[in-house]
């Protein structure tokens, strides 16, 4: 099933397959949003996030692609705390592979699951913003964690 959400960053469009998330991202295509239980709960939980009011989404998540390492990563990125940023180099560490940091950065462009799994939160070790899907989004990964340290 799909669902949209109308962020102040635009519209979010996510999926879900057998009672779990497999997909989050910013898409301007028009699209209609299915309803059932949860895909409200992941409007309402994404409507928290975006006025502040939730710092660490409780959602059912299941990776349909990537591989093993990319997983990993994946959940890694998932112990990130809101309005917090860890560099490649600190990901690769804490999955045990500190040689691996531009794979982990590969893996960062390749989550599926946007905002959920905060990607925007990582960032070079230089405090440089590379990444978030390619370089035609790291306004929005800026964006994203301007607004989260708005918060703080």
């Amino acid at each position: 099933m799909v669902g949209t959400y109308p962020s102040p960053f635009g519209q979010i469009v996510f999926v879900t397959q057998h009672g779990a998330l497999t997909e989050m991202m910013f898409d301007d295509t028009p699209a209609l949003s299915s309803s059932d239980i949860l895909i409200e709960e992941i409007k309402h939980q994404i409507d928290l996030y975006f006025h502040h009011e939730l710092k660490a989404f409780s959602l059912p998540i299941k990776w349909h692609r990537g591989t093993s390492f990319q997983h990993q990563v994946w959940e890694a990125m998932l112990t990130i705390p809101y309005g917090e940023v860890f560099s490649y180099s600190t990901l690769a560490e804490q999955i045990g592979r500190p040689k691996a940091c531009r794979a982990v950065g590969q893996a960062c462009k390749r989550n599926p699951i946007g905002i959920v799994v905060p990607c925007h939160r990582v960032i070079g070790k230089d405090g440089s913003m590379t990444g978030y899907s390619g370089k035609a989004h790291i306004d929005l990964k800026k964006q994203l964690l301007e607004f989260e340290s708005s918060a703080q």
